[in-house]
Order: structure tokens, then sequence, then C-alpha cells
């Protein structure tokens, strides 16, 4: 069954996903087995001069059965008094997200994706397309990072994952169920800007990755999930930051740029007091450039949880 370019944008999952999905974070974590002795989440305590704050490393794709959350990460939520999420979910309306997106995500010069890729690219994403049941010819007016995002929403999608029930999701609408005020660290005009104006040919290479690794998206998930279900910070990171590495520029554009601008927004937070629980991507707390090892080197007392 076709899908119109509507029913497309409708399925796209948010943007901060697709940031992480850079990284290679995705995840069907089995929440309800019980952490061992050893075993910790992958969240952390953040403490100076008797201010404290949560600071925890999310997944954006899960299942409905992988509900309710771990018990640390619950009573973390339930003793902070707000909560800050890369994006604020709770006053992001939907509809105006998605004509947001619509703006940036296709061409408004008469322009169409087969002009901006090469001939391989763009035969193997229609093939791809349709065997995802998506006409090829809605894939025409599209830029090619918003054809690699919808890709990777659609076959989540087959996978069973969802980003409607995402670590961040969840804690939102929890949040916003207990009266608890929520914020974002950026906006989604940010992030859409960031990704529209990554150069052609990052934007190219994007596509590229996705409609070639698609099929194997089984298997990464499983080598990630371990590391992150037992809070295994380094393993996660060689996971994570490999394929990185390949792309310094766009490693550079995604996470650790804004590791740094949003570091001082995190100290504000604490210095007010903290009380806070605040959620990003986990991309961002693992290596010796992450938010971890960044407050460490500016004093901050971590403990995961």
């Amino acid at each position: 069954m076709k899908q119109n370019l509507s029913t497309v944008a409708q399925r796209r999952p948010s943007l901060i996903v697709w940031l992480l999905m850079l990284a290679g974070i995705f995840g069907s974590i089995a929440y309800s087995r019980p952490l061992s002795a050893q075993e910790k989440s992958f969240l952390w305590k953040v403490s100076k001069e008797g201010k404290s704050i949560y600071l925890l490393g999310s997944i954006h794709y899960l299942k409905k059965e992988n509900f309710p959350l771990r018990k640390p990460i619950l009573d973390a939520l339930a003793s902070s008094k707000r909560l800050v999420l890369e994006i604020d979910l709770n006053n992001t309306p939907a509809g105006s997200a998605q004509r947001a997106t619509l703006e940036k995500a296709v061409y408004h010069d008469g322009s169409t994706l087969e002009q901006n890729v090469e001939p391989d690219v763009f035969k193997l994403a229609s093939r791809r397309a349709t065997e995802l049941g998506i006409d090829p010819q809605v894939l025409k007016p599209m830029k090619p990072w918003f054809v690699a995002l919808t890709m990777m929403a659609i076959k989540f999608q087959q996978l069973g994952l969802d980003a409607n029930v995402g670590v961040d999701r969840y804690l939102a609408e929890r949040a916003k169920a207990s009266g608890k005020p929520t914020s974002g660290l950026e906006t989604l005009e940010f992030q859409l800007t960031l990704l529209d104006q990554l150069p052609k040919r990052d934007q190219e290479m994007m596509l590229r990755e996705t409609v070639t690794e698609l099929d194997l998206l089984d298997k990464n998930i499983d080598q990630i999930v371990q590391s992150w279900l037992k809070g295994e910070s380094a393993s996660l990171e060689a996971l994570l930051m490999a394929g990185m590495k390949e792309y310094p520029d766009l490693h550079q554009k995604i996470i650790l740029d804004r590791n740094r601008r949003w570091l001082p927004k995190i100290e504000q937070i604490i210095g007010q007091g903290g009380g806070a629980m605040v959620v990003v991507g986990a991309a961002h707390l693992v290596g010796k450039d992450g938010v971890v090892e960044m407050l460490k080197n500016h004093g901050y007392e971590l403990e995961q949880q």
C-alpha cells in the first residue's frame, strides 16, 4: 500500500531522534528485568555545593511492553521539580511542528532529490521506498536528510519500535500529568535548521548510509541495547562513535558543538538550585567530550545511579 507525502510526514520521528540515529542509538529495552548489584542505569546524579540535578541519557524509540521505565529513572523524575528535555515536547504543538518540518524538508526552487544526489543513491532510495511501501514519486521534492529520516521511521515501525512511546515522550507526559513544568535546551527550529544547513555532501551521505544499512538495524540494536541497559559507558561509546569517526565534520556539528552549547545551560540549572531532571540523547553523554566528562572537568561530582 503506497503512502502520500502527508502520511509520510505524519509518520516522521522527532528530529532529535534523527540526530541520535546518526550516533546509532535505538533500542528495545527490557526494562522489566531487575538490575543486578553491578548494573547501573544510564542516569547520573550531578552535584556541587549542595545543589544537584539528575542527568539521563535517553533512548527515543521503544516498544510499549518496555514500560514502565526502571525505578531509578522514575524515582529521579518524581523527586525533581521540573523536567528539561532537548526540546520541550509539552509545548511544541504537533501541527506547527509538522508545518515547520515540511517547510524545510522539501525543495521550494523546483529542484528534486534526483538532481541533488548521485544516480546510484537515488536509484537505491527509490528501491528502498518501494520496499517500505512508499511511492517513489513522493520522494522527488524531498531533501536527502528528510528522506533518510522518513525511511528510518518506517523501518523502525516495522521492527515494532515507536517514537511515541520513547523515553523522552514518556517522561514528558508523566511530568505534565503531575504538574511539573518542562522546558528545552534548544528549539525545534534550531534542530530543523541544523539539519537543513548541513552541506549537500553530508545530506547525501546520510541518505546513502541509511538506504545501504537499513537491513542491519536489528543487529545494531542488539549490540547497543546491552551496553545501554547495563550503563556501560565505555562500550556504548565504542559502538556509537565508531561510525562518526569517518565523518568528523558531522560529528562536530551534531554532537560536540551541541554538547558545548548545553553545558552552560545545565550549569545554570544547577546554580539556580538544581532540583531538575535533564534528559538528552545518550550519545551526548559518552566520551571525553561528552556532557558527563565536561561536568566533571568543571568540578561537579557525578554518581551513576
